[in-house]
């Protein structure tokens, strides 16, 4: 099945949408700011309404099968459509690629999946494909696109790359970018017009998967992120997943505690930025919304949050 060609949308992509569960509650801001930026970029996203929830690695500790079954309906339904699915978050990303790679490799797995799915009318041939929003604007969108698009250059920032872990890792399901010295969130700044920050910690683990059994860790985790983007000189950090956002913005101000040392470093969504360059009024992409405020640095852009 080819894809995302062949359809009618200005930019020639088109994707099946899945918000995954926590940009429909927690940060509805990247939800926002993705419908925003895609149709400013003339990318055409069809949300998937009755798509689960990806189960976040949980449901495959206990129910291996089921997990697989939950993801393929995804999958299914996405295939049922006739497009990929762009996912904005990096857990989903992985969960639904991990699964997505056992379905197509095993034809045992597929069959069982597919007799569950059965129940729902569904079918899955192993035809689509799982992508991030990060490579459709790095990769599909492309770089010399985006820059081509920038209407509000981000001259005088210094912003951080924060990847988190499950865009990169495993390399083999996620061979988009080199897992241990990426690029492409630098490239992306770069061609907004802002200042790619360079600091050891930005392809590090956030801390946000054990922050409730083990919060002293994950917040000294965290903070040693921000602390690094700091002392490199970052006026913000931005990341493509929402729990790495939720761990920085969120738990900032104890992570501040842990740490010893005031941080008040404002955390972007990946479509935040780049909305920004592309000239969109910061409420549209939900600035507003952030635990950490981002007036200040929406000031060096001549911007308010009003």
């Amino acid at each position: 099945m080819q894809r995302p060609s062949g359809n009618d949308s200005p930019s020639g992509l088109s994707y099946a949408y899945y918000t995954g569960c926590v940009a429909k509650e927690s940060t509805r801001e990247l939800d926002a700011a993705t419908r925003a930026v895609c149709d400013a970029l003339g990318i055409e996203l069809h949300e998937m309404l009755a798509a689960p929830c990806c189960g976040a690695g949980d449901v495959h500790e206990i129910a291996p099968r089921l997990n697989s079954a939950v993801n393929a309906l995804t999958l299914a339904q996405a295939e049922r459509e006739g497009r990929d699915v762009l996912t904005i978050c990096n857990v989903c990303n992985l969960n639904l690629r991990q699964v997505n790679d056992e379905l197509r490799g095993d034809a045992a797995a597929l069959e069982r999946a597919n007799r569950a799915l059965s129940a729902a009318g569904y079918s899955y041939r192993g035809e689509v494909e799982v992508t991030h929003l990060l490579w459709v604007l790095y990769r599909d969108f492309g770089v010399g696109r985006l820059r081509a698009a920038v209407r509000r250059p981000l001259r005088g920032l210094k912003v951080a790359p924060f990847y988190g872990c499950q865009v990169l890792r495993p390399s083999t399901l996620n061979p988009v970018d080199d897992p241990d010295n990426p690029g492409s969130l630098e490239e992306i700044i770069g061609a907004l017009g802002a200042q790619p920050v360079s600091y050891a910690e930005r392809t590090s683990c956030c801390g946000f998967p054990i922050v409730v059994a083990r919060e002293d860790t994950a917040l000294g985790m965290s903070g040693k992120i921000l602390a690094g983007a700091k002392s490199a000189g970052a006026d913000a950090i931005v990341t493509p997943c929402p729990l790495c956002h939720l761990s920085l913005d969120g738990y900032q101000d104890k992570a501040e505690r842990v740490v010893g040392d005031e941080l008040r470093l404002p955390i972007l969504h990946l479509p935040q930025l780049v909305g920004l360059a592309l000239g969109l009024p910061p409420r549209s992409l939900g600035l507003h919304k952030h635990v950490v405020s981002t007036g200040t640095l929406l000031s060096r852009l001549g911007l308010t949050l009003g």
